[in-house]
Parts: structure tokens; C-alpha cells; sequence
């Protein structure tokens, strides 16, 4: 069976940062959109991702953003295990989660009934 990246994933562990930090603001989340364009949100962080599906089914990205004035870069890896989503992320000259970051859980797309 072949496991789809594309869609939103609720982040629900990470290595570095504590779950009250992930939720803070909004619910920590990873999305990867057709067309390899992504976001992910945890804590005060909102990366927008560029990623492509390496030939092993794995997701590589990366991200630049401004934080405080600061240009922010980095990349990671994302692949389904077990239905679950895991992999790191590296902040260049900054954090890095080395082990496995995210175990994330696909959001379910909420369906419209007609009335």
C-alpha cells in the first residue's frame, strides 16, 4: 500500500521542544502540498517548505524565513512509518533535531455534507 505525504499532519512529539512550545499559538503542524510547496508551524516558528520525494519515499526540504530581522535557513527529512510521519529538521547555525523530531498524525480533511 503506498503511503501519501501530501496533506496536513498534527504534530504530536518533538525531540527538541517540549508540547507546550510545539502548541504554542497554534497547533504544531507540518503540511506538504502538491507541487512541493509545504509549510510547517510549532512554537512562534512558520517555515514555508520547498521539498521534493527522493526515489527511497522520502521527503527532503528546505526553508528560509526572517525571524526578528534575522534571516533563518535549515532543511530536513520527513517519511511515513507505520502510518505516522517522522524525520528531523536542522535550523543552520542553530537547533538541530538529529533523532527522529516529529512523530506527526494525519489531519483528516473535514467533508462537507450538502444540505
Amino acid at each position: 500500500m503506498r503511503h501519501d505525504m501530501i496533506g496536513k499532519w498534527r504534530l504530536i512529539k518533538m525531540e527538541q521542544w517540549d508540547q507546550d512550545f510545539i502548541e504554542l499559538g497554534v497547533p504544531g503542524s507540518i503540511a506538504f502540498r502538491k507541487g512541493g510547496q509545504g509549510e510547517m508551524r510549532f512554537g512562534a516558528v512558520c517555515l514555508n517548505l520547498d521539498w521534493v520525494r527522493g526515489g527511497d519515499g522520502k521527503a527532503e526540504f528546505s526553508f528560509e524565513v526572517f525571524d526578528q530581522m534575522d534571516e533563518v535557513s535549515g532543511r530536513g527529512l520527513a517519511e511515513i512509518v507505520t502510518d505516522r510521519l517522522t524525520g528531523s529538521i536542522r535550523f543552520y547555525r542553530g537547533d538541530e533535531s538529529a533523532e527522529p523530531w516529529n512523530v506527526a498524525e494525519k489531519l483528516k480533511r473535514k467533508r462537507h455534507r450538502k444540505p
